[in-house]
């Protein structure tokens, strides 16, 4: 029973340096947008940064595949580098879970790239914030 008390699912004061996942995964920015979603697919993931000569030039999400491409009718085989997202949207390791939260709503984003220093070394997605809430859900039941 609850009690009349609602569980803490976690602190959203706590740095996303606890949820980064270094698995970012890279596409050059001259293959193809099926080239990529052959790679989302292979590595059951849900964005690419494009990379031009090893440095981050862009960003692609399934998002922007079925969006840009896929609902308008244009062919798979164009280059990623022209659907991409030049605006790299980036945010520090010790920010906050809430600060990241907050950052992804008003940029109206689901994934964050994770900065620190100057250099990128991760990626955090709303669905990996959920998760950890759905996990400490299932947690909490599984003690009741």
């Amino acid at each position: 029973m609850l009690n009349g008390e609602l569980p803490k699912m976690y602190d959203l004061d706590q740095p996303i340096r606890n949820f980064v996942s270094k698995r970012l995964i890279e596409i050059e920015s001259y293959r193809t947008v099926q080239e990529a979603a052959k790679k989302m697919v292979e590595f059951n993931i849900s964005s690419l940064a494009v990379v031009e000569e090893g440095s981050i030039i862009g960003f692609i999400t399934d998002g922007d595949i079925k969006r840009k491409v896929v609902a308008e009718g244009l062919d798979p085989g164009i280059s990623v580098e022209e659907i991409m997202i030049e605006e790299l949207i980036t945010e520090d390791i010790d920010i906050t879970v809430q600060e990241a939260l907050d950052t992804m709503t008003k940029k109206n984003i689901k994934h964050l790239l994770v900065t620190e220093g100057t250099d990128v070394v991760g990626i955090v997605t709303l669905t990996d914030l959920l998760d950890i809430k759905r996990h400490s859900l299932d947690t909490y039941i599984s003690r009741e």
